[in-house]
């Protein structure tokens, strides 16, 4: 996909370099990643609302493709907040993620609904890391740190 990508961009860029460059369906953590790094400029996926639906937060552990599935026992009696320091209504709120476990569980959807704000701050807060990356002439170096999960 990336080889494909990059040959479009460039693409873009010859045809019509002051227009913006737009990835639809791509909402996969790295694929964000590596997709700035190509140079698309935006992005539009539901993947995390989708992954919300389905109990799954998305956090910063690329060694579990950036998801947490808290219908997971191990989940139950978890008194943290999914990401320490996250400003969403479930993390800033002090909801647990056993809390969220019994949400998920249930079929309640204030968890969906959490759930969901959650993974919109994590891509919101992501995107914005980037695109200061950029402006600051880092990007290589941001993108290494979080893929490393920072």
């Amino acid at each position: 996909m990336y080889e494909v990508v990059d040959w479009s961009v460039r693409e873009a860029e010859r045809l019509a370099p002051e227009r913006p460059r737009h990835l639809l369906g791509i909402g996969e953590v790295d694929d964000l990643i590596r997709g700035v790094e190509l140079g698309i400029d935006s992005f539009d996926c539901a993947m995390p609302t989708r992954l919300a639906r389905h109990g799954t937060a998305i956090v910063p552990d690329p060694a579990n493709r950036w998801r947490l599935s808290l219908d997971r026992p191990a989940c139950r009696l978890d008194e943290r907040p999914l990401i320490d320091g996250c400003p969403c209504p479930a993390c800033a709120g002090g909801l647990s993620r056993g809390y969220l476990h019994h949400l998920a569980r249930s079929g309640e959807q204030t968890g969906g609904h959490l759930l969901t704000l959650h993974n919109l701050t994590f891509v919101f807060a992501l995107m914005t890391r980037l695109r200061n990356a950029i402006i600051d002439g880092r990007l290589a170096a941001e993108a290494a740190v979080l893929r490393a999960g920072g």
